[in-house]
């Protein structure tokens, strides 16, 4: 047992050839019992272990940004699979919003009918993704996969958005994205999973007596497996993973920050003049979004191969899934949903303008808290309910791992994205922004560094999150996000 599965294989085989040698010197009798060639049955057995091997250990999906096992979304076989969800009850507001685009019922219901179907469209094109990343039999390559297309929902309607011209938008929904994940999605979890349980009585000696009702301070499970309020619970999960993940969030907080600095400074030092001080800007920020690319590169290195087990959470050693359709089923559903998605972003960019004037609600608050909601409804259900279920890890991994891949991939490519269109997309998110998520990393930081969680510390992520809100709600229009 201490020999690696080659030397393992290779001790067999020459077992088997020398015991069907054996049986061909014994007679007659062990030469009529054996079908095929000596040593054919260790054939067998090693070609089915290869086999196992070769299926066993490479079909897996992981959570959006990391290497973090974890169940498919889908439930059942085939397409069916994918589609039977009651999220995706919302794809009849897909016909109607096309209709009330093109019958002109006004921008607030063209926003509402295309915001509401963009929900169960990026649980399909995430789906999709997953079974993609399981079948390709390859941890490298699902891990790749998932690393670059985990949010193709945010860069579809980013590029949608930056072709329009609204860099303060573009800004706002991504800046949005990484806030509702570190504060809404992980207090959530925290809240519902340090409260929730599935009750199970526990006994000692002092029970049995009758004088001490015991029951645990963590989750516990009853015979009908229902969930009830659970006290003293504390979940427990992997803190290199989730620090790992925070610092590099703390590095893209310090890129935006710096630029936005340089922009003020340079801007009051008027060295450069107006005009210079954009193409400077843009020069800086190009720069700097090629080296967080790189970062994310040499990240997603560290976690595919050099440092694969610490960052991945312990598995229950369970059998790993099949994929429910094949590659080629799962490469049409991503090109008929991506098309589908790009046309209702380039719908709901359209009528934004009208809802900011006709429902009074600013562009801060849409891009912030209202747009972010599209591409993550989904993954934020299943946070709160894996953080139920007594894995923490899970939960963290999902609301961590996804903003790790918008700010230090998907924000610096919306800045390449800028730069090939010619639309002026810079780093410079103001310093109102960049202030609000340097201030919720270090909170989060200060949360998830021991690696314990508790129904607390979700309700205070969830009240920073409720104060955010509040904040760019009453942020005027008139307000850009770029510094000035």
């Amino acid at each position: 047992w201490l020999k690696t599965p080659r030397e393992q294989l290779r001790s067999s085989a020459l077992h088997g050839e020398s015991r069907g040698r054996s049986a061909m010197s014994a007679g007659a009798t062990a030469s009529s019992a054996s079908p095929g060639p000596p040593g054919a049955e260790c054939g067998r057995v090693s070609s089915a272990l290869q086999r196992q091997n070769s299926t066993g250990s490479h079909l897996s999906r992981f959570v959006k940004g990391t290497t973090i096992e974890k169940p498919p979304n889908t439930d059942g076989e085939g397409l069916w699979g994918i589609l039977n969800h009651p999220m995706n009850l919302m794809l009849v507001c897909l016909p109607l919003g096309f209709t009330a685009f093109w019958l002109d019922w006004g921008p607030v219901p063209v926003f509402g009918l295309n915001f509401l179907a963009l929900v169960p469209l990026a649980k399909i094109l995430g789906d999709a993704t997953e079974e993609l990343a399981a079948g390709l039999q390859s941890d490298v390559l699902a891990g790749l996969l998932n690393a670059t297309f985990g949010n193709a929902v945010e860069m579809v309607m980013m590029v949608q958005t930056l072709r329009a011209g609204k860099t303060d938008v573009v800004k706002a929904t991504l800046l949005g994205s990484v806030l509702s994940n570190v504060l809404l999605v992980l207090g959530m979890s925290f809240f519902f999973g340090g409260i929730l349980g599935q009750k199970q009585k526990r006994t000692s000696f002092m029970s049995g007596l009758g004088l001490v009702d015991e029951e645990p301070h963590g989750s516990y499970k009853s015979a009908d497996g229902s969930r009830e309020f659970v006290a003293e619970k504390v979940q427990s999960f992997s803190a290199m993973t989730a620090l790992v993940n925070t610092s590099m969030l703390l590095l893209a907080c310090l890129v935006l920050s710096l630029v936005t600095i340089f922009y003020q400074e340079a801007s009051n030092e008027s060295i450069y003049g107006e005009i210079g001080m954009d193409s400077v800007i843009l020069g800086v920020s190009r720069v700097c979004s090629i080296i967080m690319m790189i970062s994310y590169v040499a990240y997603i290195f560290f976690q595919l191969v050099t440092h694969r087990q610490a960052m991945s959470e312990e598995d229950d050693g369970g059998e790993p899934e099949e994929p429910t359709i094949s590659i080629r089923m799962s490469l049409v559903v991503m090109l008929l949903v991506t098309c589908v998605v790009a046309f209702c972003s380039d719908l709901l960019i359209q009528s934004l303008d009208g809802v900011v004037e006709k429902a009074h609600i600013s562009e801060h608050f849409i891009g912030i808290i209202l747009l972010p909601i599209v591409g993550n409804a989904c993954e934020h259900a299943s946070a709160v309910r894996f953080s139920i279920m007594d894995k923490p890890g899970l939960a963290v991994g999902i609301a961590v791992g996804s903003s790790t891949q918008i700010a230090m991939f998907v924000v610096p490519f919306s800045v390449m994205c800028g730069w090939a269109i010619g639309q002026p997309m810079d780093l410079d998110f103001g310093s109102l922004n960049t202030t609000v998520l340097m201030v919720s990393i270090i909170v989060v930081l200060s949360i998830i560094v021991d690696g314990q969680a508790n129904w607390l510390q979700g309700y205070l992520l969830i009240s920073a999150y409720a104060i955010i809100a509040v904040l760019y709600f009453w942020m005027p229009d008139t307000t850009s996000l770029r510094s000035e």
